[in-house]
């Protein structure tokens, strides 16, 4: 009886060191021009989609498999985001003067089919991130927020690259963290889901660390990295000549170390992975522009 008990446990400690992830389904967007660089809602009924050089922001329907162009301007595509319940979007255009780039925040109202500015165009405008029926952002070392009516949830946690530096925001306080402790420039940074970890790539490729800059775990060459929820991390895992990326493939790894899964097999180059953690999907664009949503089973 004892041998039988001991041999269970071996069995369920295996079953736990070897947590796989399914791909259930993969669909294949039917857009009429090359997309890229998509970034699902949070039930994946609906992305945002842009052209390789972030210019123009298109919304596509999953499923009517229609889209609808939301702006033609410049670095439109460049990191948008959709408020919580998908009935806006908020996105940053870009122009130029005097060889200084300026950066201006825009809202789209998805029913209404309406835009309207929401920061006028300003230099050292960062990441845009959601808050209750808005949007924060912060500005020259400043966090500044936009919403629409009644707003009562406090400020987020807020996290973003300035001058390639690990910035964050808490409670009113900015404070520039540096988990390395050298000169490394950061990219890629974003809070988790509870607000507690942030994840972040450097020269020493993803890690993640806590609220004061404590690296908890390194992730390895997961480029392009975005939370899946607390404990997952999606990203991709690419290779290059120099001057081209060769190969590329998109993977779900754990903080705990209990998985690093490739999700896509390498017969294309997949790209810059989004994710809808309530349905479970993945959105990634190939090298060509081809765009696929995948759904996984945990």
């Amino acid at each position: 009886m004892k041998k039988s008990f001991f041999l269970l446990v071996l069995a369920v400690v295996a079953t736990a060191q070897a947590q796989k992830v399914e791909v259930t389904d993969v669909l294949a967007l039917k857009t009429s021009t090359p997309m890229y660089y998509p970034q699902l809602n949070l039930d994946g009924s609906q992305l945002l989609l842009t052209n390789e050089s972030y210019n123009g922001l298109f919304l596509f329907d999953v499923n009517t498999q229609k889209s609808q162009v939301i702006s033609n301007d410049a670095n439109a595509g460049y990191e948008p985001i959709f408020n919580i319940d998908g009935s806006k979007l908020f996105f940053r255009c870009a122009l130029e003067n005097n060889g200084r780039r300026f950066t201006s925040v825009k809202t789209y109202n998805v029913g209404a089919k309406k835009e309207q500015v929401v920061m006028e165009a300003q230099r050292n405008v960062g990441r845009l991130q959601q808050y209750e029926n808005g949007v924060i952002v912060a500005k020259d070392a400043k966090l500044f927020k936009a919403t629409f009516g009644k707003k009562s949830a406090t400020v987020p946690t807020y996290v973003s690259n300035e001058d390639l530096k690990l910035v964050l925001y808490k409670n009113g306080i900015r404070k520039e963290l540096n988990p390395y402790k050298e000169d490394v420039n950061y990219i890629w940074s974003s809070i988790s889901p509870d607000g507690s970890k942030i994840l972040f790539n450097s020269k020493y490729g993803t890690a993640v660390c806590d609220l004061n800059g404590k690296i908890l775990k390194n992730l390895g060459s997961l480029n392009a990295p975005v939370w899946f929820n607390d404990n997952l991390v999606v990203g991709m895992y690419d290779k290059d000549n120099g001057d081209f990326i060769t190969a590329s493939t998109i993977a779900i790894v754990s903080l705990d170390g209990k998985l690093n899964q490739t999700l896509t097999d390498g017969q294309e180059i997949a790209m810059y992975p989004s994710v809808a953690t309530k349905s479970h999907k993945i959105a990634y664009n190939t090298l060509d522009g081809k765009v696929y949503i995948m759904t996984i089973k945990l």
